[in-house]
């Protein structure tokens, strides 16, 4: 089950970008089975980072975002938001436990959306923000 998850996810992140000053893919990270309340030591470890650098963003409004500013001219920009929109319905389909969280640490800023499937696997989408 958690393979075809995988495969489906992988589908799904497949040519999506998250656009900011720069557009920028999505990669997924099987992080393995993290206790949640280590979920925030984790991320800061993989990305080299120190506490306090970690931001919580409110999953339901990071996606409306994406949607949101999506210009209704550019059919790139929309379809792109529709296959976001698509992800974060079969995120919250197949996963429990979504969190988005960005690394604010200057220009250019991961943003790690994670997620638990029911065996306790977490599941990380990376991908970044240019912000000048």
């Amino acid at each position: 089950m958690e393979n075809q998850i995988l495969t489906e996810l992988a589908e799904k992140t497949q040519g999506l970008f998250y656009f900011s000053e720069s557009e920028a893919p999505l990669t997924i990270e099987n992080l393995g089975r993290v206790p949640k309340d280590q979920l925030n030591e984790k991320l800061l470890q993989l990305n080299s980072e120190n506490p306090g650098t970690l931001a919580t963003i409110d999953q339901d409004a990071f996606f409306e975002k994406i949607v949101n500013t999506a210009d209704p001219g550019d059919q790139v920009m929309v379809g792109n938001a529709q296959k976001f929109t698509e992800l974060y319905t079969y995120l919250k389909d197949n996963f429990s436990d979504i969190l988005v969280t960005r690394i604010e640490r200057g220009v250019n800023v991961p943003i790690l959306i994670t997620a638990y499937l029911a065996d306790g696997t977490c599941i990380a989408l990376a991908t970044y923000a240019i912000e000048t």
